[in-house]
């Protein structure tokens, strides 16, 4: 009867690798190519890595979280209410017209203000409890600066790959494969990628998609990260 060697026991292929990180095979092999950038590690053999290296790795985004995190400014009473040039300043910008147009953070605020009042000029004056800050900072999954937050449209479950690849579903399990938690937060790119479309009499969309479908744009959304 063949022994098994401890050696190749303490070693992962990719299926392995791509498990313990929580990612698609697809992704592993962008973080692999990309590895003299991102610190992916090497494989031992020519094909499989040491576990405890995959085990240790720390995904981009999850640095970049923790990164942003680490920069948030967390001094001061956590219920003092603060304006919008104070919240600018905590989350590492210069004012606070930087934290409207695109920025993706600034919807989160406006969904979390704690106070709001008029000004005798009839303006709306918005303030936030410190604490409240902090949490929608650490609630932010962004790349790059560490001032970018999640987008509005941005998936907060986990993500479904089981089914029939050829297996054709409605928006709500669609949102669902996704990792959204409604079918109205589907963004206009999976809407543009429905296998199909119909229109009905009044205007309205019914789209349906094959989990296969679903499970590419995963892998898209992923090799973005």
């Amino acid at each position: 009867m063949p022994t098994r060697n401890p050696e190749n026991s303490n070693r992962v292929g990719r299926v392995e690798a791509a498990a313990m990180l929580g990612i698609s095979l697809s992704h592993l092999d962008k973080l692999y190519g990309e590895r003299a950038t991102n610190g992916f590690p090497e494989r031992v053999d020519g094909t499989k890595w040491l576990a405890e290296s995959i085990a240790s790795y720390q995904l981009p985004r999850v640095r970049a979280r923790r990164a942003a995190s680490a920069a948030v400014d967390r001094s001061g009473d956590p219920d003092e209410l603060v304006n919008s040039a104070t919240v600018a300043r905590m989350l590492g910008y210069r004012s606070a017209d930087s934290l409207q147009g695109q920025n993706r953070i600034w919807p989160l605020l406006l969904e979390r203000v704690d106070d709001e009042s008029l000004t005798p000029t009839g303006r709306k004056r918005r303030r936030w409890k410190r604490r409240t800050v902090w949490d929608i900072a650490d609630s932010r999954t962004g790349q790059g600066a560490p001032h970018t937050g999640r987008p509005r449209a941005t998936p907060q479950g986990h993500p479904d790959r089981s089914g029939d690849p050829d297996d054709l579903v409605g928006a709500t399990e669609a949102a669902r494969v996704l990792g959204y938690n409604s079918p109205n937060a589907l963004p206009d790119d999976v809407l543009r990628q429905a296998d199909e479309d119909h229109v009905g009499p009044r205007g309205r969309h019914r789209r349906r998609w094959k989990r296969a479908t679903l499970w590419a744009i995963l892998d898209q959304a992923e090799q973005r990260r």
